[in-house]
């Protein structure tokens, strides 16, 4: 009798994705298990999943995570990835079209990229 192994965490994903993800800047509340709710920050959204800002809890693959996006109930998701504070969350049943609306229009728009290009001298 060992020590059951634990699902590794992928660090990025790096293989096609079901749908295209919408960028946007949407205040959400995550809980993963039984433990305490924390803020996050959702940063694109999908039908089948979304990128999250601000996830610091302890998880696995396989643990249940609650993810509240604004005026939409409770999504059960599991974790896919997680790096420096960011991770990838897919949900276990894919939001319907009206839910995904709902969520999409009470998001406040991303903000534009503030990274500006440096030309090098040729």
């Amino acid at each position: 009798m060992g020590i059951a192994k634990r699902p590794k965490l992928a660090t990025s994903y790096s293989g096609p994705r079901a749908g295209e993800r919408e960028a946007v800047s949407l205040d959400a509340v995550c809980r993963v298990g039984d433990g305490e709710p924390f803020a996050v920050a959702v940063l694109d959204l999908d039908a089948r999943g979304c990128r999250v800002r601000g996830f610091g809890a302890a998880a696995t693959k396989a643990d249940p995570i609650i993810l509240t996006l604004g005026t939409v109930h409770s999504i059960v998701a599991r974790l896919r990835w997680a790096k420096r504070g960011s991770a990838g969350l897919r949900f276990d049943e894919p939001l319907s079209e009206d839910r995904l609306a709902e969520a999409s229009e009470s998001a406040t728009p991303a903000p534009p990229s503030r990274v500006i290009p440096i030309r090098r001298a040729p």
